[in-house]
């Protein structure tokens, strides 16, 4: 199989997504899928590449319905200034993996390369959550179902599994994580990802980009460095009477968009271009939809034995935080070394905007280790429904 690298990378602002307050979301006036386009012109105008150059794209989203439904990816690709009158050839396709969905799309660009199908793709992922909110309202209105015999079926407590925050309360029970330990994580996400902001981290890899109003949004509007053990502890449990998840131990509700450029080493050559990185390998894998938190840590290490890697070379991890129960679970079941993990912070302060997420965590990751002069890194993610996927970089 070919080599494929890790080209560049770039995101939206991640903004504060309210479906019943959209005057607090920078991009509550502005489509996903167009929010996307932008993503990609500022990565292709960056990077200099000819966007006839550009033979696949693959788009993520979680919830891809009502507005966010893409036409298998014509939308963003027909919006984009760039790949819309230039990029026609270009084939497209979107993806619901759920929270893992822009790591599926990295997964299928990375795939298309390796085969030697395509010499550059573009994998892309995004969210609007104010304008398609979650699950629960799209069951109410009818727009998501589930099936009659799985809602009987004896094997499968389907509202855990179809209840995010009920499978984190399940996690955290079971992986003995108490509610104080995940606050006080959720209190160091917010610490770093602000230290990381202040020191300029973030501003390689977030684009400053209009909304539809012609507004300009440029910074991530999740982060408090403000917040405190006393605020958190003082918050209720949102899903469990005496629970131990919060609204400040979750990721909150987040719009945003982000996108990857995916090369060959002969598109490279080609294009004169250095990579940030190159891909290892990347996997994925089912686990118990109860408690479907656990998967983060299983796609990590099926991804790691299939690399021949093992926990101590991993220099930099990037584990969503789509719960604080989940990067907690991954440390005690790997023996990971938590200030090797989300050293800026994660989803618990930059937010989550579901299908744009897992592109974020690998190239975020990328640049990590670029910073830090590593040489492996993995991002892993859990995902709704019962899975985990992970994807393995080598510094070049």
């Amino acid at each position: 199989m070919k080599d494929v690298y890790l080209a560049d990378y770039a995101r939206s602002a991640f903004t504060r997504a309210h479906p019943r307050k959209p005057e607090v979301d920078g991009w509550a006036d502005t489509r996903g899928d167009a929010l996307l386009a932008q993503v990609i012109d500022g990565l292709l105008a960056r990077c200099g590449m000819p966007p006839e150059r550009v033979e696949d794209l693959s788009a993520g989203c979680a919830l891809p319905v009502k507005e966010q439904w893409s036409f298998g990816g014509r939308y963003p690709l027909w919006l984009s200034q760039r790949l819309g009158p230039g990029g026609r050839g270009c084939a497209t396709r979107q993806l619901d993996q759920q929270c893992g969905s822009g790591l599926a799309a990295l997964r299928s660009g990375i795939r298309e390369i390796q085969a030697g199908g395509v010499e550059v793709a573009i994998a892309g992922g995004y969210e609007n959550m104010s304008r398609v909110p979650m699950g629960p309202s799209l069951f109410k209105e009818g727009v998501l179902t589930a099936p009659a015999a799985l809602q009987e079926a004896p094997w499968l407590e389907l509202e855990v599994a179809l209840n995010m925050g009920l499978t984190a309360e399940r996690l955290a029970k079971a992986a003995d994580i108490e509610r104080d330990t995940m606050d006080a994580f959720a209190l160091e996400s917010h610490r770093r990802a602000a230290r990381a902001e202040a020191e300029g981290h973030f501003t390689g890899e977030r684009l400053a980009l209009a909304n539809a109003a012609g507004e300009r949004v440029a910074q991530d509007a999740n982060v408090r460095p403000d917040t405190s053990l006393e605020r958190l502890a003082g918050l209720d449990p949102v899903f469990v009477e005496g629970g131990r998840v919060t609204a400040g131990n979750s990721s909150p509700l987040t719009s945003g968009a982000t996108a990857a450029l995916l090369m060959s080493a002969s598109a490279l050559d080609d294009h004169g271009l250095s990579p940030l990185a190159r891909i290892i390998d990347i996997a994925d894998m089912g686990v118990a939809p109860e408690r479907m938190g656990a998967g983060a840590a299983a796609a990590a290490e099926l991804a790691l034995a299939r690399s021949g890697l093992n926990v101590d070379q991993v220099d930099v991890w990037e584990i969503n935080e789509a719960f604080a129960a989940v990067p907690l679970h991954a440390i005690g079941k790997l023996g990971l070394d938590p200030e090797r993990v989300n050293v800026w912070g994660g989803a618990l302060a930059l937010g989550h905007p579901l299908g744009a997420t897992g592109v974020r965590l690998a190239g975020t990751l990328a640049r990590i280790l670029a910073q830090r002069s590593g040489r492996y890194g993995c991002a892993t993610a859990c995902v709704g429904g019962g899975q985990g996927i992970a994807v393995i970089l080598e510094r070049i």
